[in-house]
């Protein structure tokens, strides 16, 4: 009797810190009833051994059983504290806790958001330390044609043609200008690195014989900038352009402003309004002549630079004589009414060459022409070439479709656009 009072008190301590109060005082119940039955010595031992098994069967299932987590995830705080990347961690116990230190998810989500993201800018010739996925060190490109006469002089600016004509591209056309250089960001995938640019530029300001030799004052520019097709590291198609340089009448002829020029170029290609072929043309060889709208004429070229030469390449150029139309100065059309409202206010935009004078006629549908206010202004294009007009359409305006006639002039040489729009 006493043996099975003292079984009942072991085993009924540790079921009760095991299995819990509710198998405790099953477990009591059920022993009390066995120890007040009078048996002989035998049942007894068989109850004593059969407590002593049920007690090891207890201890058992208790090691076996993970203690409660007091977290969500299923892991005890010492144990996420001390094994915070343990790889033996299930997927529940790697999340981390509400008040678990969340730095690596922090570090992870910054990553991701500090990816590039291409700008609508397109900025084609900053290299970075990485080249493009389709970079390679020695490729080429296809010539470039020229884009005036070889004896047309060239301006500060425009870099030497024998050095630098300028190289295309084979992947960049026309037809293929919807899956390349009108993607944003696809000039990053052809990008030349950093190490290759800067090698060249120490090598091409030796070949230039610049006097300053400050690769800081220099940017190694495509001639024809990859987002119009230019070829990505051929050395015919770059060149070190300085930052600063400018006409004899002090317009700037840096490497921004060509970088500007090359944007509207591909906006207008993007957009339609002009050719590949045209653009390429364009911000070729005599750049600045197509961005100031300046002729090309024949003259006497600058001779090719040795490594002897120490002047910086800025003498004033010779006033070119205008005696035909430049080869820049046209007129397109950004944006037109889509429809010009009876009783509204109707806009419109154009692009030339900067400094250009404009004009604008409407002819109606009736084939009167427009004596709104807004339609008698005469702007000058900025340097992004932009010039545009607004105006109040009368509510008795006949529907139809109406014509715009914008007409440019720039040094007494006209360029003249025209294109139809809705009204109604």
């Amino acid at each position: 009797m006493k043996t099975a009072l003292v079984a009942l008190l072991v085993c009924g301590g540790f079921l009760y810190v095991f299995l819990g109060p509710l198998v405790f005082d099953a477990s009591y119940w059920v022993l009390g009833k066995v120890a007040a039955v009078r048996a002989d010595r035998r049942l007894r031992a068989r109850v004593s051994v059969a407590v002593v098994v049920l007690y090891l069967l207890a201890v058992s299932v208790s090691g076996s059983t993970p203690p409660r987590s007091s977290g969500p995830g299923g892991t005890s705080p010492s144990f996420v504290a001390a094994n915070p990347t343990s790889p033996s961690l299930s997927p529940s116990a790697a999340s981390p806790s509400p008040s678990a230190p969340t730095s690596a998810a922090t570090t992870s989500i910054g990553a991701v958001s500090a990816s590039p993201v291409a700008s609508s800018a397109d900025p084609d010739d900053e290299t970075s330390g990485t080249p493009g996925a389709s970079f390679a060190p020695n490729a080429t490109g296809i010539l470039a044609p020229k884009s005036g006469a070889g004896t047309t002089q060239q301006l500060p600016g425009e870099p030497n043609p024998a050095l630098t004509p300028g190289a295309l591209n084979p992947a960049v056309t026309q037809a293929t200008i919807g899956s390349t250089i009108c993607v944003s960001g696809w000039t990053a995938t052809i990008r030349p690195s950093e190490s290759f640019t800067d090698a060249l530029k120490v090598k091409q300001i030796g070949q230039y014989g610049y006097g300053d030799t400050s690769t800081s004052d220099y940017e190694e520019d495509h001639l024809i900038s990859l987002e119009l097709g230019g070829a990505p590291a051929d050395a015919r198609n770059l060149w070190p352009e300085p930052y600063t340089d400018s006409l004899s009448d002090g317009r700037p002829t840096g490497a921004r402003t060509k970088d500007e020029f090359e944007t509207k170029l591909k906006s207008e290609v993007c957009a339609g309004t002009i050719t590949l072929a045209v653009a390429q043309n364009d911000i070729g060889d005599h750049w600045v002549h197509a961005y100031y709208g300046i002729a090309l004429t024949a003259g006497p070229t600058n001779p090719a630079p040795t490594a002897a030469s120490t002047a910086h390449v800025t003498s004033p150029p010779t006033t070119p004589i205008v005696s035909s139309p430049p080869v820049a100065l046209r007129v397109t059309f950004v944006s037109l009414p889509d429809p010009a409202p009876l009783g509204g206010v109707a806009d419109l935009e154009a692009s030339t060459s900067p400094g250009a004078k404009c004009t604008i006629v409407v002819t109606w549908p009736s084939g009167s022409k427009s004596a709104a206010k807004g339609l008698k202004t005469s702007p000058t294009a900025a340097a992004s070439g932009i010039v545009s007009w607004e105006w109040n359409v009368s509510a008795t305006t006949k529907p139809g479709t109406a014509k715009a006639t914008v007409t440019c002039t720039l040094r007494g040489v006209s360029a003249q656009g025209t294109a139809r729009f809705p009204v109604g």
